[in-house]
């Protein structure tokens, strides 16, 4: 988990900190509850076929099409895990029995799925949300917080290419914006919608609404990685976060890279 290390150094600090996840804790803190998911489905990364690259279809070989149909493709499995998950996670017993507390702050994955959120607002908890996102922003994720996901300079998540872009690149890249917040929509938002309702028995307010009231946005970028963008102060770049603290080099391995980046420099 990207944001693991945030986890621990709250409880570390003092404060009483209730996670659900599939990756629980071997040896979690005194104060950390976990609610372990593993069991109710498949996280994803047992297996991947490379078939689908190594072999592609004729339509893939396209330039160009081959390229828009690649990306929207490789979200359509996104919709099936999150709708998977959500149906089992709203009759979970631990995660039921967690949200019948009170918290003074909630932090959600934003990344497929606003499920959570729907479950937060049926148990009438009305801590701020902090949301969570372990990669890029996606293309249904930045007008939540007020950022510009302009497509004549912001590339989608899924592009092959960066600002600045051609024309072209403007065309394709504004078309899959479209795509996604529409696909995003429709394919996940509304259906997790019906299943809380309808397990619930209750109308609940619009799930999109609740993804908007969301008080910040932690993302795992970083500008010399993912490039320079206008940001909003709800949105905050945590690109590194779970990297440990560095440590020192042996005498041995020290001296030797001086020799070699002294013996280049000769050379050159």
């Amino acid at each position: 988990m990207v944001f693991e290390p945030l986890l621990l150094k709250l409880a570390e600090r003092g404060h009483h900190v209730t996670v659900a996840s599939f990756f629980p804790q071997n040896n979690p803190p005194p104060n950390y509850t976990d609610i372990s998911f593993e069991g109710i489905a498949e996280i994803g990364v047992e297996s991947f076929d490379l078939n689908w690259y190594e072999n592609p279809s004729f339509v893939m070989r396209i330039p160009i099409i081959g390229r828009i149909v690649k990306q929207l493709s490789e979200y359509d499995p996104l919709a099936g895990m999150a709708l998977n998950v959500c149906s089992k996670a709203i009759d979970w017993p631990p995660l039921k029995e967690a949200l019948k507390n009170q918290y003074d702050v909630v932090l959600v994955e934003n990344f497929n799925s606003d499920c959570m959120l729907g479950l937060l607002h049926v148990y009438e908890i009305n801590a701020p949300v902090i949301a969570l996102l372990s990669c890029t922003t996606m293309p249904w994720t930045a007008e939540r917080i007020g950022t510009t996901d302009n497509p004549s300079y912001v590339s989608v998540a899924s592009a092959t290419f960066i600002s600045p872009m051609t024309f072209l690149e403007r065309m394709e890249n504004t078309f899959l914006l479209i795509y996604h917040k529409l696909w995003f929509r429709y394919k996940i938002q509304v259906k997790e919608q019906a299943l809380i309702e309808k397990h619930f028995g209750r109308k609940i307010v619009d799930l999109d609404d609740l993804a908007r009231n969301m008080s910040l946005l932690l993302v795992n970028t970083h500008p010399t990685l993912n490039g320079a963008r206008p940001l909003v102060p709800g949105l905050v770049e945590v690109g590194g976060m779970h990297l440990g603290s560095t440590k020192k080099v042996i005498p041995e391995v020290s001296t030797l890279s001086i020799i070699c980046i002294y013996y280049l420099r000769k050379k050159s």
